[in-house]
């Protein structure tokens, strides 16, 4: 069977390894992947663990896992979908509910789900493929976008439901959640890495190196990637001019915001709403 569709629309949907073309093993992972077993299994090499994925269960890869040794059954049925890491920045416009189970499921990323979870995550499977399908038709994009956030937070869903009772955060854990949850009540008016190391009573070098280790991103990258994500959101979903949007942004004025973006996604807020158009 044939891809749906390649990688240039940020999402694919592939019915066995063979046709993930673009893996080769052992592979860094720049992007995420959401495996569903329903029959046979799969298994691999994740980071240095061994994990096989059997019947009804799934497996989450984000950006950074190394896999290595990866093979599937015969038998095997299920699927896997691959969504490029700007494509899944696009679609969460906040980490306030995604952190804390992410890392997490960093750690275990197979887990076993119920038949009604497995229907489910079958069925917007099933979707997605559809909608891959119609390329052509006005709207996909953004229809195509709706699926993918419906998709992750299903599965964020199920994920939460196993580790809710039974993960205790670290001290790490705890200063991350606590500075996203800084984040999202501040970041459209402080962008300082000082502003949010006094209010969680460290310094910003302490701040930037705790979260640099178990996130992969300094403090300042955090706050970056907030406001990024924000400003995408406002360019893709409402009618304010660019101006409007540096304000909303506590930009100085739209010059700077204009630079701001283009240094951190290589491309202008304006040619970044015009490409919106034409997907």
């Amino acid at each position: 069977m044939t891809p749906v569709s390649s990688l240039s629309q940020g999402i694919s949907v592939f019915r066995t390894l063979d046709e993930i073309s673009f893996i080769t093993f052992p592979s860094r992972l720049d992007w995420l992947l959401l495996a569903v077993c329903v029959k046979g299994e799969v298994s691999a090499t994740i980071d240095v663990a061994p994990r096989r994925l059997t019947p009804s269960s799934i497996m989450v890869l984000r950006p950074g896992h190394i896999i290595n040794h990866c093979k599937a059954s015969d038998d095997f049925e299920g699927f896997f979908i691959v969504v490029k890491e700007e494509k899944l920045n696009e679609l969460l416009p906040s980490m306030h509910f995604v952190i804390p189970y992410s890392l997490h499921y960093n750690a275990n990323p197979v887990i076993t789900i119920t038949p009604d979870e497995l229907q489910t995550q079958q069925l917007i499977y099933t979707m997605i493929n559809r909608q891959l399908g119609g390329k052509d038709r006005p709207f996909n994009g953004m229809a195509l976008a709706s699926l993918c956030e419906v998709l992750f937070y299903n599965t964020l869903g199920i994920y939460a439901s196993r580790t809710q009772d039974t993960h205790i955060r670290s001290r790490r854990e705890e200063l991350l959640s606590s500075f996203i949850d800084l984040i999202e009540a501040n970041f459209k008016k402080e962008r300082s890495v000082n502003f949010y190391a006094d209010k969680l009573f460290v310094t910003p070098k302490h701040l930037s190196a705790v979260l640099k280790e178990i996130s992969g991103r300094t403090a300042g990258e955090w706050i970056d990637h907030r406001v990024i994500l924000e400003a995408k959101m406002l360019l893709r979903t409402t009618g304010m001019n660019i101006q409007e949007i540096s304000l909303a942004l506590n930009f100085s004025n739209q010059s700077f915001f204009g630079k701001y973006f283009k240094h951190l996604t290589g491309i202008s807020p304006r040619d970044y709403r015009s490409k919106l158009s034409e997907a």
